[in-house]
């Protein structure tokens, strides 16, 4: 009877499938294989008074030995390592992160290394303590300056943060608040700037400040400006003192800083001697920006006027 064609070289063909399945079982069950995977870190329970003052590492990176199939299938399982921080104290806690990852590496993976092999957390009381808000202010323009004590709404406000940080602190301070271009009073938001990224300010994070601005006011003096006589027309005259006067101004710092003597008229008018030949005549100033300036001083402020009498008529000869 003719055998069929399937029997046909039926040991090579079996000789074949062991061949291929020894190679499929070599291919997927060599222990010595190893591969590099990035597993989150989970860290949990930590009590709700105690804060971590350190950053942790995100994911540890494992070299692992195993088995092929028993590799390729813990890369994709969504595990993550777990850290429990339930019965926590403040101080540093050190973990052993290849420990750590042991809990969820299945039997038949070994954990060749991990990086970073240790975690230290830094573990401080959670506290909330209140603060002055101090604002920090830019310079104003040059003529002007802060009038009076600047208004801060709120002045204190709540900080939530590690107890070792908090002790530290005298104020909590805001961004700085530009001035340039302010000439009267302003309101304006300033966000408080917390000294570190543990803290967090427990009633908003911007505060109301009104600053007040105005002009500097400075003195400025002249000395030997003359005093003209005016309207004395053809009187002989003498006064006491020299005709020289000293004067003051007070003023906003760019008005006054813009005066010079040429623009300041000292006078005394002879219209007020009327027919007297003996008088006291008031010292006048006319200056410019009189709605911004004020003459504080004025040396001397009247000058002694005497007249002198016509000479006598001549008798007509006889």
């Amino acid at each position: 009877m003719e055998k069929k064609p399937f029997f046909q070289g039926l040991a090579k063909k079996t000789i074949a499938l062991a061949l291929a399945v020894m190679l499929w079982a070599f291919t997927n069950f060599e222990l010595d294989v190893e591969r590099d995977v990035r597993i989150p870190l989970h860290l949990s329970g930590l009590p709700e008074d105690l804060i971590i003052v350190n950053n942790a590492p995100e994911n540890v990176d494992l070299s692992l030995r195993g088995a092929r199939n028993l590799l390729s299938s813990f890369a994709f399982s969504n595990k993550s390592i777990p850290v429990d921080l339930q019965k926590t104290e403040r101080g540093v806690l050190k973990i052993d992160l290849k420990r750590a990852a042991s809990q969820i590496v299945p039997r038949g993976i070994d954990i060749v290394a991990a990086r970073p092999s240790k975690l230290s957390l830094n573990i401080d009381m959670l506290v909330t303590k209140r603060f002055k808000v101090k604002p920090v202010l830019g310079e104003p323009d040059s003529g002007y300056e802060i009038s009076k004590k600047i208004k801060v709404v709120p002045q204190f406000v709540k900080v939530k943060g590690p107890a070792s940080q908090l002790g530290k602190l005298e104020s909590i301070e805001t961004a700085k608040i530009k001035l340039e271009g302010e000439k009267a009073e302003f309101t304006a938001p300033a966000q408080l700037q917390l000294p570190s990224q543990y803290m967090e300010v427990l009633e908003g994070d911007h505060v109301n400040v009104t600053v007040y601005i105005k002009d500097i006011i400075l003195s400025k003096e002249f000395r030997d400006v003359d005093i003209v006589p005016r309207n004395f027309g053809e009187l002989e005259y003498t006064t006491t003192p020299e005709l020289k006067a000293t004067l003051v101004f007070n003023g906003p710092y760019k008005t006054i800083n813009d005066l010079t003597s040429n623009d300041v008229k000292v006078f005394i008018d002879g219209a007020e001697m009327g027919e007297s030949r003996l008088k006291r005549l008031r010292v006048k100033v006319q200056y410019p920006s009189s709605d911004l300036l004020k003459l504080t001083k004025t040396s001397p402020t009247s000058v002694r006027v005497r007249v002198k009498p016509p000479p006598p008529e001549e008798s007509p000869e006889t």
